[in-house]
């Protein structure tokens, strides 16, 4: 009996490297250089996946995800060649918010340690 939610993981793991492989080498936009893909999620519509980028000491996080879902139809095209499936997820861009939030954290930390 196969295993439904390994299928899925493995899926989700291959879209991760693909797209991180995608927007590191056929991105020629200055302005989204050092954006990295943090995580997936499955969309609660299940038929898309939400993809979470981040780069560090982004002050445009909105215009950021803004082109990312611009050429998001290309990500998906090349993916889908890769990925040879009967159903593929569409793609969604969010910006993750957590690494901002753990900075916050590590300073409060680190003023806790050294006071």
């Amino acid at each position: 009996m196969v295993n439904r939610s390994s299928g899925k993981d493995r899926l989700q793991k291959d879209i991760h490297r693909l797209l991180t492989t995608l927007m590191q080498r056929e991105i020629d936009d200055p302005k989204l250089f050092g954006v990295t893909v943090t995580r997936l999620e499955p969309s609660k519509a299940k038929q898309g996946m939400t993809v979470f980028v981040h780069r560090m000491n982004e002050h445009d996080s909105a215009a950021v995800v803004e082109r990312l879902n611009k050429i998001c139809p290309h990500f998906e095209h090349e993916l889908r060649r890769a990925l040879p499936k009967r159903r593929f997820p569409s793609l969604r861009f969010h910006w993750d918010d957590a690494f901002d939030k753990s900075g916050v954290v590590n300073d409060l930390l680190s003023k806790i340690g050294s006071g």
